[in-house]
């Protein structure tokens, strides 16, 4: 086991700087989820979690936010993470999500909390794809799938922060309209850190060297690598992009013209998409709905969304020892395998269990299962987090962030990874009156989808554990670029000697 020096102790930090971005994105994804277990928000903006007709504009809520990060996502943060660097992408989508958070705050209807949403996408659009790939250039391969385990464990912190400030909040009526003020205004705290803190990081010596600043790469790799592997890494990183330069378009072209790269960003978009069509969308979103099937207090299903969360920091930290160890492809079916069988048992539980109807004074019904049934569920809802969070929560973003080329990594790790978001958008929309009609037994669609994509991972997915990104392309059937560089070299001073005794 290595030890920690001060320069891995350094690499840890930038990483868990950038690794903010998804503390924003957990906080913000569960924000609404969190909200609609607060009585005086849902008055405030009109809405009724049981009303069918408000079904549709409870889903548009988050599908708005969805829409507009993956608009932001596809066309926004490419260019600016291309051009401008990963620190600068980042940097201006956290200032998007602080004007966000602030429109969210003081809105008065709906709308223009839905406008609020729409602005929060854009930001998160901006910035997210950015953080892995920044997290994947600045750390050397034996500690980079542990390095972008914070990077899921982080949406699982700040989903947290959501969760327990409603719960607090939630108990605390003489707060007023601030009971669900105080959380969204609470978004810009971290956002506002990030912006400032990325700009004491390096900048990516991938980017650096790409765009001709070879001394400043130079710099940047030095504040992460000991001194004798400075030379070395960067002559890599040059090998690479020179090998890149001479052998493709080295344009986004080569996302559908080269074989190799094709073949990636199918892969990388399989999972991603299969990401939130897992359960995990319809839990993030709206495990306030489902467990209201199940117990009749507000503050009840609260502090169970805030133990999930609580839980799913703890089983992220498997990903963090397991994933350069176990390896990507088998945490991935593992997990995939252990989510089906969750659902399975939670599905069947509620179906096979007895109702408890309710009636209240006003003569209006509830329906709960008893204190050990929902105890069970529960149980079971928190074993489905142990699997995804190190799963195909926190290996998706490892695997997408490391397979592909430097000359397309920044565009086509925002194309996969906004697949999440497009999956997500769906769900949103879907999932609200997919259960109202058919309940639980919507559970059994997601089971087999786990099935599925264990399978699909076991049969088509390369291992990537331990390999550096200059060597990727050979794992997925193409080049290692810094070896036919080296021999492309080595002819080319022999054929020019050869021209010298000839003459």
């Amino acid at each position: 086991m290595q030890l920690m020096t001060k320069k891995r102790f350094h690499t840890y930090c930038y990483g868990i700087t950038a690794s903010l971005c998804m503390f924003i994105n957990g906080f913000d994804a569960s924000v609404f989820n969190n909200l609609q277990g607060i009585p005086r928000f849902m008055n405030d903006m009109d809405l009724d979690n049981n009303a069918p007709e408000d079904q549709n504009l409870i889903g548009a809520v988050t599908s708005s936010y969805m829409a507009a990060t993956i608009f932001a996502g596809l066309f926004i943060s490419p260019f600016i993470t291309n051009y401008l660097g990963r620190r600068a992408s980042i940097f201006t989508g956290c200032v998007v999500v602080i004007v966000a958070s602030l429109v969210q705050t003081f809105s008065s209807n709906v709308e223009t909390f839905i406008g609020g949403r729409i602005v929060l996408g854009l930001g998160q659009g901006i910035a997210l794809p950015a953080g892995p790939v920044f997290m994947s250039e600045i750390t050397p391969p034996e500690i980079r799938g542990r390095m972008l385990s914070f990077w899921q464990m982080m949406y699982s912190v700040g989903a947290l922060v959501t969760s327990y400030s409603a719960l607090g909040t939630q108990r605390s009526p003489w707060l007023g309209d601030w009971q669900w003020k105080s959380i969204t205004l609470i978004q810009a705290a971290i956002p506002l850190a990030c912006a400032v803190a990325i700009f004491f990081c390096p900048e990516s010596p991938r980017w650096l060297v790409q765009k001709g600043k070879e001394e400043k790469a130079r710099r940047a790799i030095a504040r992460v690598r000991e001194p004798e592997q400075v030379d070395q890494e960067l002559n890599e990183i040059k090998a690479a992009i020179e090998w890149e330069q001479k052998h493709t378009s080295n344009s986004l072209k080569d996302l559908w013209i080269e074989k190799t790269i094709r073949k990636r960003m199918i892969l990388g978009m399989i999972i991603n998409f299969g990401q939130q069509i897992t359960g995990q969308s319809m839990m993030n979103n709206y495990s306030t709905k489902v467990y209201e099937r199940v117990f009749d207090s507000a503050s009840t299903v609260l502090l169970i969304n805030a133990l999930t969360y609580t839980f799913g920091i703890l089983f992220t930290l498997t990903c963090t020892f397991l994933s350069d160890r176990m390896g990507r492809t088998t945490m991935l079916i593992i997990a995939g395998i252990g989510q089906g069988i969750m659902l399975l048992i939670a599905a069947t539980v509620y179906i096979t269990t007895p109702d408890i109807i309710t009636i209240a004074e006003d003569g209006s019904t509830s329906i709960s299962k008893s204190l050990g049934v929902g105890a069970a569920l529960c149980l079971v809802m928190f074993l489905f987090t142990f699997f995804y969070k190190p799963g195909w929560g926190a290996t998706v973003w490892i695997y997408t962030s490391e397979i592909f080329p430097m000359s397309v990594r920044g565009t086509a790790v925002s194309i996969c990874t906004n697949t999440q978001n497009a999956s997500n958008l769906i769900m949103a929309q879907v999932f609200p009156p997919m259960f109202t009609g058919m309940d639980f037994y919507a559970f059994y669609v997601w089971m087999g989808v786990n099935f599925v994509l264990a399978f699909l991972v076991w049969r088509f997915y390369p291992e990537t554990k331990g390999v550096p990104l200059e060597e990727m392309d050979k794992l997925f059937g193409g080049a290692n670029k810094v070896e036919e560089l080296h021999h492309e070299q080595h002819d080319d001073v022999s054929y020019t000697k050869d021209e010298k005794l000839g003459a």
